[in-house]
């Protein structure tokens, strides 16, 4: 695959006029149906119009990206004051940001629990311990996709279910005891490259 570069020139149909020359540049792209805003994406401009004509396809993964981004939900979650400072502890572990990584921690073990029914019920009975039933002080916001929201409703309405807020808190004191704790070293090192990614 040809990377292009800004400035690099080419040609590209314009709606009327036929083949022009185009630059390459960065801009920021405003995504109609999802009404998302890209910057820093490198496009074809018409040299005489200034008129966005092409997108390369080294562009295309960040406009999906952002496309993917806005079908996300954000879920707000209240939880015990102690379990933000777990999630502190756990990203000081991996020598990361907790503002990127707590997120990041939380949505690998709903997806473990989403996908192995012994998670889901380890997160749903961590949902229940002392360092998570205490009182919620704490808004956590987080992105989630869609299927596994619709899969934290599922588990709400199950019998022996648990809320999204209590599976958040399960996961976050799931977190606390494979990393803090020491407990699950192949959990440990999964969360490390979880790490070095965000």
């Amino acid at each position: 695959m040809k990377i292009l570069r800004e400035g690099d020139r080419g040609y590209a149909l314009a709606p009327d006029r036929g083949r022009v020359e185009i630059v390459y540049e960065y801009r920021t792209v405003e995504l109609e149906k999802s009404n998302a805003t890209v910057r820093n994406v490198l496009v074809g401009v018409d040299t005489e119009t200034g008129e966005v004509l092409t997108v390369p396809a080294q562009s295309t993964p960040k406009l999906k990206a952002a496309r993917e981004a806005k079908k996300e939900d954000v879920m707000s979650v209240r939880m015990p004051r102690e379990l933000d400072d777990v999630l502190h502890l756990v990203a000081d572990r991996y020598r990361v940001a907790p503002r990127q990584f707590a997120p990041a921690v939380i949505r690998y073990y709903l997806t473990l629990a989403r996908v192995d029914a012994d998670m889901a019920r380890r997160l749903n009975t961590l949902s229940r311990s002392r360092l998570a039933t205490g009182r919620c002080r704490k808004d956590l916001r987080l992105r989630i996709r869609p299927e596994l929201l619709a899969w934290l409703r599922d588990v709400a309405v199950a019998p022996e279910g648990a809320t999204r807020s209590a599976m958040v808190r399960g996961a976050i004191v799931a977190a606390k005891e494979d990393v803090l704790d020491d407990r699950a070293r192949r959990r440990q090192r999964q969360l490390e490259a979880i790490a070095r990614a965000v």
